[in-house]
């Protein structure tokens, strides 16, 4: 589209854009009261993980209602799964378990660290909430894979127009 973050925000409120989504963090460090007197109307959240819990935002209908056929919620599963995995820190196939678990056991003392959580907060306004290596691996091995998905993927990623329901 061409517009920053706050860019984008404003490209709503002023009609240039339809809609737009972003995580419910990001939307109460801008807009503290936004549910109450938002510059915007809330119609749905996607959850990620599908089991997280925002009291803020836990009334509006999850985006999964709105599916549907199968191919809209294998597409969401997959959108879910690549943002909930996020940046996953990756190894090469066949490294030994041990060093395997040695990296692990090393990004979960970062992440208990207090010294890196105040860090963490202070750079990104966020708490440190990672997911740890074993659930993104089970969340990885159930991406659905077959065709059709991941060639509306590309296609709703994409810069052309939106196929028809």
């Amino acid at each position: 589209m061409g517009y920053a973050s706050l860019e984008l925000d404003l490209a709503v409120e002023r009609g240039e854009a339809d809609a737009r989504s972003n995580n419910t963090s990001e939307v109460l460090r801008r807009y503290p009261d936004a549910l109450k007197k938002g510059p915007f109307n809330y119609v749905a959240i996607f959850k990620i993980p599908r089991d997280d819990k925002d009291p803020e935002f836990d009334h509006l209908p999850e985006i999964d209602n709105f599916s549907k056929a199968e191919r809209e919620r294998r597409l969401l599963t997959l959108i879910r799964a690549m943002r909930v995995v996020g940046t996953p820190y990756l190894i090469p196939p066949g490294t030994p378990k041990e060093l395997v678990q040695i990296v692990r056991e090393g990004m979960s003392k970062t992440f208990r660290d207090p010294e890196f959580k105040k860090e963490y907060r202070k750079i990104t306004g966020d708490d440190v909430s990672p997911i740890t290596p074993e659930r993104q691996e089970e969340i990885v091995r159930s991406v659905p894979r077959d065709v059709e998905t991941i060639e509306l993927f590309k296609l709703i990623n994409g810069n052309q127009p939106l196929p028809a329901r």
